[in-house]
């Protein structure tokens, strides 16, 4: 396929399945299982043996390990986006703020620095270097996708809308040194595989990346992670 051709779909990946991998040797694949509550009773309260649950994971059960999960909703992250097509390959830097509706993206690619700020609804986006900045108004109900397809992120929920039969693999892993869920599945307009490390402890993206076949399309990995909260000044505009 043509270049053009190439990016163009690698956009429309990135819009419609919002993350980050490129696997790494010597993955450490711990016991497939992770601890789960005990769910509660019909009338709320929780069992009389209220201890913990195992559970595998595995393609018919990572649908319910990831419902457990809870996102971190102050921190910031560094990310190396990549996109890859015949005979080349660019790359950007993605640093990422977020504390609670407030969130800073700024995104470096060939000398040229984008920022995007979501205040609430409020949409702000400016480039450094030059004056001026557009202003718009979200719906409320588009925020998170609007973030994620200026961001270029892929977000492990789109999982829970994945037919059961196009999930390939799933499983408890060490990754990087970070316990994780990974999750393998088919998605998309072109039937890609994408395949995502979910962090347990702070629901975040580990990484992910996506495949024709062998071949690596695209991969986002977070470079750091901060889980401080970042400083106000962070979310204000340019004078």
């Amino acid at each position: 396929m043509k270049k053009p051709v190439i990016i163009g779909i690698i956009a429309a990946i990135f819009i419609a399945v919002l993350a980050f991998i490129i696997i790494t040797s010597g993955q450490n694949v711990s016991s497939h299982t992770i601890s789960l509550p005990s769910p509660a009773s019909d009338d709320g309260s929780s069992p009389e043996n209220d201890g913990i649950d195992r559970i595998e994971v595995k393609p018919e059960t990572v649908k319910v390990v990831l419902g457990t999960l809870t996102r971190t909703e102050s921190f910031s992250r560094s990310y190396t986006l990549t996109s890859v097509w015949d005979g080349g390959q660019s790359e950007s830097t993605l640093n990422y703020w977020q504390s609670g509706e407030n969130i800073r993206l700024s995104i470096s690619k060939n000398n040229t620095v984008r920022n995007i700020l979501v205040r609430g609804s409020e949409l702000y986006v400016w480039y450094d270097g030059y004056s001026g900045v557009f202003k718009s108004t979200l719906s409320e109900s588009s925020v998170g996708s609007e973030v994620d397809r200026f961001a270029g992120l892929i977000t492990y929920e789109d999982i829970m809308d994945v037919p059961d039969e196009d999930i390939l693999e799933a499983s408890y892993v060490n990754q990087s040194g970070t316990p994780c869920i990974y999750v393998e599945y088919k998605g998309g307009s072109f039937d890609y595989v994408n395949q995502l490390y979910i962090s347990v402890s702070t629901g975040l993206l580990v990484s992910a990346s996506t495949y024709d076949g062998d071949t690596l399309v695209s991969s986002l990995i977070s470079a750091s992670t901060d889980l401080s909260t970042p400083s106000d000044s962070i979310f204000s505009i340019p004078a």
